[in-house]
């Protein structure tokens, strides 16, 4: 293998063997399968690259009340809350330098069913900024991925031959040097290298531009530099796709590719994971270590380039999509299980009368699309006439995510919140929107809110056990609360003293609960539920004072048909 150019070639080229090449050898069930697989192959290729078959509409349905593992959950808020923080401390250092990379257009969520209400900062499009980071990184690893689930070439499905390739920059550049400069170089380099290499039958997909940050002595570059002198150096993830065989040409593509790049470069296999190779622009930490004056110099240096940026064939089909107004979404099928799927955008009528697409997006990491700009002229309807801005501005409901509790659900978009000045109209739209997510939570057999929220709790309870945490939400659906606040009257509490080890784990498992001795029922209600609500145990005592009534008047009725010597049927 030659150093800098990439594995073997014959790594790229393995033989393939046919051990079964008579049909009258062939296994029993082999047309069978064929036939199976072509079919399931098939259906990747109409999800990918078919139009979209589910609506924003259709998703809030399905996905609301989609349960994840408590422990995973825990798993994600915390490092969720860490990319937060982060962004946070570079937002302040920005600001403190003079760079304000909030904007004013504030936007509160409100659960549709837990009925928790969170502000959110908008940040500016700063690649650096991790939340950022994340909230561009998760719509093109699913695009990605499901572009690459539905890639065919000649109706042979090729898209796990899809490889991955690291072009790094020749030399690094020191801090508040020219690095916008290098990585537009690197960028043009690698675009013109795409187009040299049609030629053998190789299409370049996605580059996503990462640089690191360290010093001199790190690098082991202190012959040119001073020990402490921070250096960046810029490198691009390449996915790129063979469409047929290279052999006899590989060795020839690899050289090739190295003289013409005139940099380090190294083919890394075929792509086993989309999300080790869309990553951040650069490492958290490596943007926390930099100074106030160093985050600046690093912010307009990387300010509006295309750091991620879809080529070739993914680039047409992302324009598809987009021409189409479809996004690709995870969407859940059931059992716990999701599939990437092309879903319609929402679309929402303007002021104008027309239709426009939104994606009406916030996400779990923190970050919110960025808030599309007022219209001045717009009459709203809760002005307050003292020449403050419009409040309570409705946005949408987003898509379903597990941002309190391990159990998706619908999330309120309203700009500047305000519930002093809140309109009736505009809770009159938060309640229905309430309303309809607390129906499609209960289809999904969503715990009641109380107990998710306790789940989440004992989830991020480190003294808590994976085992009792994992106990806990699976009976969570079960547990129901009535509408009673406390026991009956009649209901005698029982001590704790009186109570075995077992039944006290299980009750100290539930804040504030209490155990009763449940009054015996009397046999007209052995077949009824206790702790009715009082509305339904009215109904009930009606109903049961009517069919008493009846049951007089058809005793007397049956009592005057004897003295009467009718027969009566039995």
């Amino acid at each position: 293998m030659s150093a800098r150019r990439g594995y073997h070639p014959s790594e790229a080229a393995p033989k393939t063997v046919f051990q079964n090449q008579i049909v009258d050898n062939a296994p029993s069930g082999l047309a069978k399968r064929a036939a199976e697989a072509l079919a399931a192959r098939t259906a990747m290729e109409m999800v990918a690259n078919g139009p979209a078959k589910k609506s924003h509409h259709d998703v809030l349905q399905s996905n609301t009340g989609w349960e994840m593992d408590p422990i995973a959950w825990a798993k994600r808020v915390t490092a969720t809350r860490l990319l937060t923080e982060q962004t946070e401390c570079i937002a302040s250092a920005l600001a403190r330098a003079g760079v304000d990379v909030i904007r004013d257009g504030d936007v509160t969520l409100i659960s549709a069913v837990t009925g928790i209400v969170e502000s959110l900062p908008v940040y500016r499009a700063v690649r650096f900024l991790p939340t950022i980071a994340a909230r561009d990184r998760r719509p093109m690893v699913n695009a990605l991925k499901l572009y690459m689930s539905g890639a065919s070439h000649k109706t042979a499905y090729i898209g796990k031959y899809m490889r991955y390739a690291v072009f790094t920059a020749p030399q690094p550049v020191p801090a508040y040097g020219t690095l916008r400069e290098e990585i537009r170089a690197l960028s043009r380099r690698i675009s013109k290298w795409a187009h040299r290499v049609k030629k053998y039958g190789v299409k370049v997909l996605f580059r996503g531009i990462e640089f690191t940050r360290k010093t001199a002595e790190e690098r082991g570059m202190t012959d040119r530099y001073a020990p402490d002198t921070i250096l960046y150096h810029v490198h691009a993830n390449v996915i790129y796709w063979p469409t047929h065989n290279m052999k006899g040409e590989w060795e020839k593509f690899l050289r090739e590719t190295h003289e013409f790049m005139g940099s380090e470069w190294k083919d890394n296999g075929r792509v086993e994971s989309v999300e080790e190779i869309v990553k951040y622009c650069s490492k958290p930490a490596d943007t926390l270590a930099a100074s106030d004056d160093e985050l600046v110099w690093l912010y307009r240096q990387t300010q509006r380039l295309k750091i991620c940026q879809p080529l070739g064939p993914f680039a047409e089909w992302l324009r598809d999509l987009n021409k189409r107004k479809e996004k690709v979404v995870r969407v859940h099928v059931g059992h716990g299980d999701g599939k990437l799927m092309r879903v319609r955008k929402l679309s929402r009528r303007t002021d104008d009368g027309e239709l426009t697409d939104t994606d009406d997006d916030v996400h779990e990491d923190g970050a919110v699309s960025d808030v599309p700009p007022e219209k001045p002229d717009r009459k709203t309807r809760n002005e307050s006439g003292d020449g403050s801005p419009p409040a309570n501005i409705v946005l949408g409901l987003s898509l379903p995510q597990w941002r309190h509790s391990p159990w998706a659900e619908p999330m309120i978009m309203v700009q500047h919140y305000d519930p002093a000045r809140l309109s009736e109209e505009d809770g009159l739209d938060i309640r229905e929107w309430q309303k309809q997510a607390r129906e499609w939570w209960d289809a999904a057999f969503g715990p009641e809110p109380e107990e998710a929220l306790r789940v989440a709790r004992m989830a991020m309870d480190k003294a808590m056990s994976a085992d009792d945490v994992r106990e806990a939400a699976e009976a969570a659906p079960y547990i129901v609360h009535t509408c009673r606040p406390t026991v009956l009257s009649d209901d005698e509490e029982v001590d704790e003293e009186e109570l075995d080890d077992d039944v006290m784990s299980i009750v100290k498992l539930f804040e504030g609960g209490k155990v009763v001795r449940l009054k015996p029922r009397t046999p007209t209600e052995d077949d009824e539920i206790p702790f009715e609500a009082p509305d339904r145990e009215r109904r009930c005592a009606e109903l049961r004072e009517s069919l008493a009534r009846s049951e007089a008047r058809w005793a007397e009725w049956r009592a005057s048909a004897a003295a009467s010597g009718c027969r009566i049927a039995a």
